[in-house]
């Protein structure tokens, strides 16, 4: 994906490929192999119905859920013959840094002043206590099983899927602006994660706005991975 760099494709060539129903179609399948995969778990005595799962079994229901957000861009630009570039996937040398820069500008200074009001009334409230109970599983070949789910393989496939897919699919439908809050917030819903719902609602705004600046994912994806991986690599050091 490295290499010269490509013009963004005319987005009137590009609308009309897919539209939110495929959308709606990557997150039904994505959420219909992870519950499939946590029942099979279950039916074959691997967990107890309301044993807590490892960091294995929770890195393999991600991968689940990739079958829908990764498999069906793939069946969009395998079926009508694009490239991927069509879906912005270009990166560029120069999109690391300055993307990594903005990721962890946001995870460490807006989301802490994202949730200072909150926490000024909540001080009890732990915003990071799901992510710290999943790196706290992390163990040995756990850790770089962590590293390629959570720093690696989300920031590509989420971007692929959300910024590539579904921004732009919104955006044909309602416009730049509405689109982009609109992403953000399916972006946010999609982790199922309340407490963490305003910082994901803000992190999609900004990989969103990068992606329609730039025409293209390259900083999107870096500025991903640097959010991720600035809380990982801060629990696990504490």
């Amino acid at each position: 994906m490295n290499g010269p760099s490509v013009d963004p494709v005319d987005p009137v060539v590009a609308e009309g490929q897919w539209g939110a129903r495929h959308v709606a179609a990557g997150l039904g399948i994505g959420w219909a192999v992870t519950v499939l995969v946590q029942v099979a778990l279950v039916l074959l005595d691997v967990y107890e119905d309301g044993e807590e799962f490892s960091l294995e079994a929770v890195s393999l229901f991600q991968v689940a859920l990739w079958f829908g957000l990764f498999g069906v861009p793939v069946w969009i630009v395998s079926n009508r013959g694009l490239d991927w570039s069509t879906l912005g996937l270009t990166i560029e040398r120069r999109d690391i840094l300055p993307g990594l820069a903005i990721g962890v500008f946001a995870q460490a200074l807006l989301v802490p002043a994202l949730y200072a009001p909150i926490l000024f009334f909540r001080d009890d409230l732990d915003v990071a206590e799901d992510a710290r109970e999943l790196v706290d599983k992390a163990d040995g070949l756990g850790v770089v099983l962590l590293i390629v789910v959570v720093v690696v393989g989300a920031p590509v496939v989420e971007e692929i899927f959300f910024r590539g897919l579904a921004l732009r699919a919104f955006e044909w439908r309602l416009g730049r602006r509405v689109g982009l809050v609109v992403s953000a917030i399916v972006f946010g819903l999609v982790h199922l994660q309340l407490l963490q719902f305003p910082a994901l609602v803000m992190f999609g705004l900004i990989a969103g706005w990068l992606a329609q600046r730039d025409g293209r994912l390259g900083r999107a994806i870096w500025a991903h991975v640097g959010f991720n991986a600035w809380t990982v690599g801060l629990l696990l050091w504490m």
